[in-house]
């Protein structure tokens, strides 16, 4: 049994039951071309009286029945009745509309279930139908109008495309897939290769010989808007303005306009141009170098001449009581004052308003150490109230730097921190040596900087707001500055008003690697700087 039923009672009227329940009509014709069931659907819908069944159930009756009534419409009955006969013959499967008289469509399909036994289903199909012809109107008006708009875009875009040929710029566009779709006559004449990529639409990597330049400046804005611009020279040896920018649905096109015309009217007038600045510029130079010595002489030369005061001094009082030896000693240090000096002549007369041409570092192997030693010493011995204290036993002995330019740098600083500290007022001086740097800390506990201000204390002749009354240009942390970089070092300043400021000047530890090397290969040492803190102290 190929199915379930558990109550014997439906399964004796089980078919009754589902051929009175269906809404399709159901017939079943036997081998010898009878009709041996027909439910009520079937009959109510190809309109067949119970009875003509029951006095003659033959297939051939019912098709002729239905023939001479016109339901298969005009011709031979005859004929009519045999054709259909003649597929069941065949055991052809159906699957035809049939109109009836009142205009109701019946959709007959049949086929064979078993050997013999040919069973049609009957269904109305008239709304269907109805539904599925006023779809296909629909379409076909869509479809009308869909031709219509494609003949209104490729005329459109007919007009498009000559348009753009009779632009003298070339053009070029591609999809959101960088697949070339379009290039004008003056792009093909450029890139002849391009006609051919153009028709197989190919990708902008396929493309030989032709490339979009990569942006060489771009804001933020054009950014935004995915669009940017370039100055090229091209194979045509013709230079070229390129602006790329992205189209609405994702692609890109590009404008080639020739500059070349431009470029060149460009060019003689920049020469021309050039010859006009760098006399002005000369004019101003010779100018501002005037001024920038007169500013820069009256604030680096304080420290040169305050030693050649203060050892001249100490030679005046004891000049018949000081050992030969010492006296020695007070006179090299003003000689090297003295060539202090000539030394900042000679730099700044090539100091410029804009940056420190003169300043090229002349370093060699020395004592840095003591070089530093020796700063702090000097500066405590010229100040009657200094009180500078230093812990320098971290820094490398030997390193390979411009030792006027360093003299220069501390002694800014320290005199700075002397200047702004009350009189007695400690002043360290701490020196460290990391990996990458060398550092030396010179902090005091004088009137510090206002907080908003720190930022521009290293401009040139900016004075804190707090720092009236007390004598200065503001050209000495400027010069500092500039003169550590020449150096590869940098300075940094961290200042609490009220409560003081420490300096930090940073130089690369290499300089001292480089001897350390040199030192470990054999070569000889620096020469160490002679003048001892303890002599300049005594």
């Amino acid at each position: 049994m190929p199915y379930f039923i558990k109550n014997k009672n439906i399964e004796n009227n089980l078919i009754s039951f589902l051929m009175e329940s269906v809404e399709q009509g159901i017939s079943v014709t036997d081998e010898d071309l009878n009709i041996v069931f027909m439910n009520r659907a079937a009959c109510k819908m190809l309109d067949i009286p119970v009875s003509l069944l029951q006095k003659d159930n033959s297939l051939y009756n019912l098709i002729r029945y239905m023939a001479e009534r016109g339901d298969y419409g005009p011709g031979d009955i005859d004929e009519i009745v045999e054709h259909r006969i003649e597929l069941l013959r065949k055991e052809t499967v159906h699957d035809i509309d049939h109109e009836t008289q009142d205009g109701r469509v019946i959709c007959l399909q049949g086929k064979f279930a078993t050997e013999g036994i040919f069973v049609s289903i009957f269904s109305d199909v008239t709304e269907q139908r109805a539904y599925e012809a006023k779809l296909e109107a629909i379409q076909y008006e869509l479809e009308l109008k869909l031709e219509n708009s494609l003949r209104e875009v490729r005329y459109n875009r007919d007009l498009l495309v000559n348009a753009i040929n009779a632009i003298d710029d070339g053009i070029i566009l591609f999809d959101e897939d960088d697949r070339l779709v379009l290039a004008n006559t003056r792009i093909l004449d450029l890139y002849p290769s391009l006609k051919r990529h153009l028709i197989q639409q190919s990708h902008i990597k396929k493309i030989e010989g032709f490339d979009l330049p990569e942006p060489d400046e771009t804001n933020e804005e054009d950014l935004l808007k995915g669009r940017h611009r370039n100055e090229v020279k091209l194979h045509d040896d013709h230079w070229y303005r390129i602006e790329q920018s992205a189209t609405v649905n994702g692609g890109k096109i590009a404008i080639f306009s020739d500059i070349s015309t431009y470029k060149d009217q460009t060019s003689k007038l920049q020469q021309h141009t050039n010859k006009l600045v760098k006399l002005l510029q000369k004019e101003i130079s010779l100018s501002e170098t005037q001024r920038e010595f007169v500013s820069m002489a009256s604030h680096e030369f304080k420290t040169p001449l305050a030693i050649i005061d203060s050892n001249a001094q100490r030679i005046e009082r004891k000049a018949g009581n000081m050992p030969t030896e010492r006296l020695l000693t007070r006179i090299d240090n003003i000689r090297d004052s003295v060539q202090r000096m000539q030394y900042l002549i000679n730099r700044f007369m090539d100091f410029s308003s804009e940056e420190i041409a003169g300043l090229k570092m002349a370093a060699k192997k020395q004592n840095f150490r003591s070089t530093v030693e020796r700063l702090c010493a000097t500066h405590l011995e010229m100040g009657e109230t200094a009180n500078i204290l230093w812990d320098l036993k971290d820094l490398p002995e030997y390193a390979s730097f411009d030792q006027n330019l360093l003299d220069q740098c501390v002694s800014n600083i320290l005199s700075n921190a002397i200047k702004y500290s009350e009189p007695g007022a400690p002043i360290n001086v701490i020196g460290r040596r990391g990996d990458q740097h060398i550092t030396i800390d010179i902090c005091d506990e004088g009137i510090g900087i206002p907080e908003d201000e720190v930022p521009k204390i290293f401009n040139k002749y900016y004075r804190a707001s707090n720092s009236s009354g007390i004598a200065g240009t503001g050209i000495g942390l400027n010069f500092t500055q500039m003169a550590l970089k020449e150096q590869g070092g940098r300075i940094e300043v961290k200042s609490k008003l009220g409560e003081g400021s420490c300096f930090t000047i940073f130089l690369p530890a290499s300089i001292a690697d480089d001897v350390q090397e040199q030192e470990d290969s054999g070569e000889d040492h620096p020469d160490k700087i002679q003048d001892t803190p303890d002599e300049l102290a005594s």
